[in-house]
């Protein structure tokens, strides 16, 4: 069995697929394994060969956890560890991140030459050759030790007690931030990424072959295969081919992080791409972040991996955190008074309900207003009664209901009350039907949606029939295929501009240079160093009372500022 919060996600990705799509279309429209692209039953599939001799890909050696920050230090500058790395550059003190070391020595510490300035080349073997060293200047000096590396590094004089050029910054850091990149100097030549050759990019995906979300498991793998078959037909990226491995889910979340390692590991994948990992969700992004895989498109609605967000997980629509946060901003525009009261209600024990209220609370905060009122409640056991009482005592002008289909009760006691608060629904959240109200709610429900029908244009419709057409697709489960190759083409857009010398991490940097990417099958895509949800908002609907319709007139609503327009 999963653990107990399963159930819950189970239930409300099984609603994001059945729901978002079709009720506004209603009113408008394991085993690694290479998948058919044709939809199946689910089924235990046949292993893949292994690959031909001349394209297999060297077997990796993981990187420890402190070459894993070493390496961060190298390439970006930054350290999950200890203060702020700063570089100094002649009086000028800049965060290091401005001034890596890759930027100037290279993406394997081979050196290089710009400007007229040598940037010498950081392997460990080349660092402390036995004959020293003789630069272009005159300069000589012996072989580098740890400790002569890092006076080298922090105060700018070489083993012979030379100053270095003035081109060459010095780096405040402390003592196990310059352990942590020595360490990974000793690794960076045979540090390779696994999954690429001349020929082809190995791209690995998880989804569930047994349980309630099978058939939409495979729906997905279906539609991930299906793209890049297509994409294949017309040449790949830079003349290699991408092909995809799939794992299946465990019974438990230790067992899919598990099957996932062992696709990270065995499969020798490059990246992974719609990751459907439903009750495993932050096991899956804590295996991607310790193998340093880059993971676009993973299928969950826990999108929030901390602050500073996981810089491997780039997620494409938002989740009931990143929702809550866009709430919280409609209602700030709602409600401009400072002192508006809010308030949030949700299940306790829910870890989606949970995260739902904690980021509502926050982002109600940053907008300079009162913590909201907070009430939680036990599965089955909701009074909704006495909840819209105390709400009302409190003055609560606008209330985030984040339960399992409670809101109902809370509308109709509120309205024996007189009370009539803004509603404030997460869709994903919300029981299938359009809630009802009585005529005292017109103009004050309202939910969040990840996704519309109008984010899908005709040539992200085109695109699907194409594939479903040459690849037997089928209709069944659309909202999470139009997810799924909405990944797939982010995911090779990122690899397009990572370029032909191809490396997670420039996969990473292409993808965090993204900026309203337009797939035609999901909202506008933009990510940073800082933003891993690619569609930081929600769409919000008011529901018209009168006709039990949702009219999807407010728009999109940004969840990182704090209230202003959508």
């Amino acid at each position: 069995m999963m653990k107990a919060r399963q159930p819950t996600a189970l239930a409300c990705l099984l609603t994001l697929c059945a729901l978002v799509v079709p009720s506004f279309v209603g009113a408008s429209a394991g085993q690694l394994t290479e998948p058919s692209t044709r939809q199946q039953p689910a089924q235990t599939p046949a292993p893949s060969p292994p690959p031909a001799a001349s394209q297999a890909t060297p077997r990796q050696t993981p990187l420890t956890e402190q070459e894993r920050r070493g390496k961060l230090l190298y390439m970006r500058g930054e350290s999950p560890a200890g203060p702020e790395v700063t570089a100094v550059l002649g009086e000028i003190d800049v965060p290091a991140s401005t001034l890596s070391c890759a930027g100037c020595h290279g993406l394997r510490g081979e050196g290089k030459t710009e400007g007229g300035i040598t940037a010498g080349a950081l392997t460990w073997s080349h660092l402390t050759k036995s004959y020293g060293h003789t630069h272009p200047t005159g300069r000589k000096h012996g072989p580098f030790s740890e400790s002569s590396f890092a006076l080298s590094v922090m105060s700018g004089t070489d083993p012979a007690g030379n100053t270095l050029l003035v081109a060459m910054p010095r780096y405040r850091m402390s003592a196990a931030q310059m352990a942590d990149l020595v360490a990974y100097l000793k690794r960076i030549e045979d540090d390779r990424d696994p999954g690429v050759t001349e020929t082809a990019v190995t791209v690995g995906m998880i989804a569930p072959a047994k349980g309630p979300l099978a058939e939409t498991g495979q729906a997905v793998s279906a539609a991930t295969a299906a793209y890049f078959a297509d994409l294949n037909r017309r040449g790949g990226l830079y003349n290699r081919r991408i092909e995809l491995k799939v794992a299946e889910t465990g019974e438990t979340p230790a067992a899919t992080a598990a099957s996932l390692e062992r696709l990270i590991d065995e499969g020798q994948v490059f990246a992974l791409v719609n990751a459907f990992t439903a009750g495993a969700d932050r096991e899956a992004v804590a295996v991607a972040s310790r193998r340093g895989v880059p993971v676009v498109g993973a299928l969950t609605l826990l999108t929030e991996t901390g602050t500073p967000p996981d810089r491997h997980v780039f997620f494409l629509t938002p989740g009931v955190g990143v929702q809550a946060r866009a709430l919280a901003n409609f209602a700030a525009r709602r409600l401009p008074a400072k002192d508006a009261a809010t308030a949030v209600v949700h299940q306790r024990g829910s870890e989606l309900a949970e995260s739902a209220a904690r980021a509502f609370a926050e982002q109600t905060r940053r907008a300079g207003r009162n913590a909201p009122a907070a009430v939680a409640y036990e599965r089955d056991k909701f009074d909704a009664a006495a909840t819209a009482a105390e709400l009302k005592r409190a003055g609560a002008q606008a209330v985030l209901f984040a339960g399992a289909g409670d809101e109902t009760k809370f509308l109709a006691e509120a309205e024996k009350l007189g009370y009539f608060p803004h509603v404030l629904l997460l869709g994903v959240l919300t029981g299938r039907e359009v809630p009802a109200a009585g005529a005292g709610f017109k103009d004050k429900i309202f939910l969040s949606f990840p996704s519309v029908p109008s984010d899908i244009t005709p040539e992200g419709m085109t695109l699907f029939r194409a594939l479903a057409r040459d690849h037997s697709l089928t209709d069944k489960h659309l909202a999470a295929q139009l997810s799924a190759l909405a990944a797939a083409q982010t995911l090779a857009e990122g690899i397009k501009r990572a370029g032909r010398d191809l490396s997670r991490e420039k996969l990473i940097t292409a993808l965090e240079g993204l900026y309203e990417f337009n797939t035609g099958l999901a909202p506008p895509l933009t990510f940073g160093p800082n933003r891993r949800v690619g569609a930081a908002g929600a769409h919000v609907v008011a529901v018209d009372v009168e006709s039990r319709q949702y009219v999807p007139s407010i728009g999109w609503v940004s969840a990182e500022a704090v209230g202003g327009n959508p």
